[in-house]
């Protein structure tokens, strides 16, 4: 048994609702982990604060998070699910969508709700408005640099390839590119509002 009202899904079970709060963690902390070792391998040149970092990191496991969803929602066909096709048989550990989208609710929300707060804590520390154009426009930075880092560290075995993956080079020179963005957006956020950089 469950409950649906509007876009939320209610188990109505304690077993099942402890069961999506365990993996509810457990994926929050694995695109965590997951971003915090792309973060680790960027250059350490790059001329970040080091809240851009932590909102960039955040960013970074939205994006991964984002992608397992997908996936999660079209898994590859394999014989089994042809036939699963073909004769509607129930399945022992199909994954439950509803499950799925509920967890990633969880994890997405929390995810969003670090990402609000660590922007407005570095804007609230510098003095300048967080709900504002320019803040905006530098918040939209880091999530456009985030997506272009997961775009190709996607396609690395971060913790097995990385050291040898021609990929590498890609990922630093993009960084580099993009953090030149981030900054450029943080001295508009300034100018706009006649602050001084604290560095």
């Amino acid at each position: 048994m469950q409950q649906q009202i509007g876009d939320l899904y209610i188990p109505s079970d304690e077993r099942r609702l402890r069961s999506i709060q365990r993996r509810g963690e457990t994926m929050d902390r694995a695109v965590r982990e997951w971003a915090g070792v792309v973060i680790e391998v960027l250059p350490r040149s790059l001329p970040l604060v080091d809240e851009e970092l932590k909102i960039t990191h955040l960013f970074l496991a939205q994006q991964h998070r984002l992608n397992v969803e997908l996936d999660a929602r079209s898994p590859q066909v394999t014989l089994r699910t042809r036939i699963g096709r073909l004769l509607p048989i129930p399945v022992s550990g199909s994954p439950d969508l509803d499950v799925i989208r509920a967890v990633h609710r969880i994890v997405s929300t929390r995810l969003e709700s670090d990402i609000d707060r660590a922007c407005a804590a570095y804007c609230e520390g510098q003095g300048v408005p967080p709900v504002s154009d320019p803040a905006i426009d530098w918040r939209v930075a880091m999530r456009f640099m985030a997506q272009g880092l997961h775009r190709i560290a996607s396609q690395i075995d971060m913790r097995r390839e990385y050291a040898t993956s021609a990929k590498r080079f890609d990922l630093a020179l993009f960084a580099r590119e993009a953090s030149a963005d981030v900054i450029q957006r943080r001295r508009t956020l300034f100018a706009a509002f006649e602050k001084t950089e604290a560095l």
